[in-house]
């Protein structure tokens, strides 16, 4: 018994000292027909769906949208005569949990050698050997972000100039905790190249609250 306690305990300080900078990952993916870099047109955040105008949380990102838009080089629409340049959506789900897990293994060892007692991670000191499984399933989330025509939104055939995607997977099955940083995922290098599919990391300062983070470079995110 004292020799797996002392095993668990050596996990715990050995996966202590991995923790370093915190990420949330999302394969962004854009199609669009904007001008490289925008100057100026105007543009409007509409919600897509009646749950959406009612949402408080829709308007927090609603916010969120407003600011980065603003910094590419747009602005938004004061609501004075005529349509705004550009109308907004954004559309949001998750999706879950996989049927799949994603399973991390971790074995402890002790044995005695020449200089005495040895602990060891991964190691072959067996028969005292002693391994371990997490075993996590995943959720996606998934973003859309749509822009049109002003002048064509509200008609029968609107016409839209960018459409983007963005697909973040994790261990979190609510997307609230992560929106902010996959909505600042699709203005890394906005409007970006058209048909083009890049995963972006967004970092999470220490500070956020969010506890469900990942250090690896993978499309996944532990978040």
């Amino acid at each position: 018994m004292k020799v797996r306690v002392l095993a668990l305990a050596l996990i715990g300080a050995a996966l202590s000292a991995c923790v370093g900078p915190r990420y949330v990952t999302s394969d962004v993916t854009r199609f669009h027909t904007l001008p490289a870099s925008p100057s100026g047109q105007t543009f409007a955040i509409v919600a897509a769906d009646k749950d959406q105008e009612q949402s408080l949380a829709f308007r927090q990102y609603a916010d969120l949208l407003n600011a980065n838009l603003t910094q590419v080089g747009l602005r938004q629409f004061s609501g004075e005569a005529g349509k705004p340049d550009y109308v907004v959506t954004l559309t949001y789900n998750v999706e879950g949990p996989s049927p799949d897990v994603r399973t991390r293994n971790f074995s402890v060892s002790m044995g005695y050698g020449y200089w005495g007692r040895h602990w060891g991670l991964n190691g072959a000191y067996d028969p005292w050997g002693s391994s371990y499984s997490n075993t996590q399933q995943v959720y996606t989330r998934r973003v859309n972000l749509d822009i049109y025509k002003g002048a064509t939104w509200g008609t029968s055939n609107p016409e839209k100039v960018f459409e983007g995607r963005a697909l973040s997977e994790g261990l979190n099955g609510q997307v609230e905790p992560v929106m902010p940083y996959i909505i600042d995922a699709f203005f890394k290098d906005f409007p970006g190249s058209s048909g083009s599919t890049r995963t972006v990391r967004v970092e999470v300062p220490p500070d956020s609250g969010v506890t469900e983070t990942t250090t690896s470079g993978t499309s996944r995110s532990n978040m």
